[in-house]
């Protein structure tokens, strides 16, 4: 009778102490914030920006262990919106006009092609690695340009992160990424020409 009372015993606390472990799913904010150094060589010129999300799969990644596939880190606001305002108000501070009615506004589009949030195992303490990868489309007179960007960044902390650190792990990745491209001479010189 004892056995059988110790072995429910064990079975209820090992059930309390799974959903313990669970992890809750995280929907997190993006707010790239920009800032490129440089003179403001905009000058005036016309340039309208906008942003597609083409990314196969909406989901992140999650956050691993036992509950991993119901522990995902997803998009609570909207993408495409929080990279046109990052990019407008970075080309604004450089001198173009952004928005503009003007027919021979460049067009600028950024598309989302990859945001991955990949936990790796380790023996003690978490790991994750965090890729981001944007390509800038623009038209401009009849002419284009295409340029593909990627950042990758490598994180480790004892426990998992809460929402508010992947959030800025997100936010810093995408940020690094846009600057990386706002700082390609080769897109900065078509949008000059």
């Amino acid at each position: 009778m004892m056995n059988k009372i110790m072995r429910r015993l064990a079975i209820v606390l090992t059930i309390v102490f799974a959903a313990g472990c669970a992890q809750s799913p995280q929907r997190i904010n993006v707010q790239p914030v920009l800032t490129v150094s440089g003179e403001a060589l905009g000058s005036g010129r016309p340039i309208i920006v906008s942003a597609s999300d083409q990314r196969q799969n909406k989901v992140l990644g999650s956050l691993g262990g036992v509950y991993g596939a119901t522990a995902n880190i997803t998009i609570g606001n909207d993408l495409e919106q929080a990279l046109t305002r990052a990019a407008n108000g970075l080309l604004a501070s450089q001198g173009y006009v952004v928005n503009s009615p003007d027919p021979s506004a460049a067009q600028l589009n950024i598309v989302v092609e990859t945001i991955s949030y990949l936990p790796i195992q380790q023996p003690v303490g978490n790991a994750l690695k965090l890729t981001a990868v944007l390509r800038a489309d623009v038209t401009k007179q009849g002419e284009t340009f295409s340029g593909r960007y990627q950042s990758e960044s490598e994180r480790r902390s004892v426990t998992k992160p809460d929402a508010e650190e992947n959030e800025q792990y997100i936010n810093e990745l995408l940020s690094d990424t846009l600057v990386r491209m706002f700082s390609d001479n080769r897109l900065r010189d078509f949008l000059l020409k």
